[in-house]
């Protein structure tokens, strides 16, 4: 696999790009489709951020983490991307199980494009990315565990029972959401 490491306002010693070489290494063993990882190292004022990005054949991984060492924060979220790639790896097994490998390949191929801004002198809100995706028909329980996967706090999806456009989210108590739209 491909690794990139990025450092902002701070100084990528040899030291620290080998540790974090053999972090992304541990991540590896989970799947042979992992093709490239980015790694961003950044420091502001007293906070250390390490961020990860796992680019698999079908799926992309995200975690971000910060801590007031270096160190702990590419730590923290190396563990994070192993819980998100081992439940990952759990979900396909268990859809292979299932004899539903087709619907667990189901994923979004997504491009972020900058969007053009149009009058910003009126005050309206101004579109800073638009995001298009291919969207794929899933169940709403196959839409949650893309959605925890991805560490979001909200995911659109096809429903395959209803051919309609929803959004499953999370909502501030910790229970899910369903947004359904209604035709009137």
């Amino acid at each position: 696999m491909q690794v990139n490491i990025t450092a902002r306002h701070l100084e990528l010693t040899p030291a620290l790009a080998n540790y974090v070489y053999k972090k992304i290494e541990k991540c590896e063993h989970f799947s042979d489709h992992l093709v490239w990882a980015q790694v961003i190292l950044s420091v502001e004022k007293y906070r250390q951020v390490a961020e990860l990005v796992i680019h698999a054949s079908k799926i992309t991984f995200r975690s971000k983490e910060e801590s007031t060492d270096m160190y702990a924060a590419i730590d923290l979220a190396v563990d994070k991307m192993d819980k998100q790639l081992r439940k990952h790896k759990e979900i396909v097994k268990t859809n292979r199980k299932s004899k539903s490998a087709a619907s667990s390949r189901k994923r979004l191929k997504s491009s972020t494009q900058p969007a053009t801004f149009t009058e910003p002198e009126t005050g309206r809100h101004l579109i800073s990315e638009v995001k298009r995706f291919s969207i794929k028909p899933s169940s709403v329980d196959e839409a949650i565990d893309e959605m925890e996967l991805l560490g979001h706090s909200f995911f659109m999806f096809l429903n395959a029972e209803t051919s309609q456009l929803n959004v499953v989210y999370k909502r501030d108590n910790g229970s899910l959401g369903l947004i359904e739209p209604e035709m009137e």
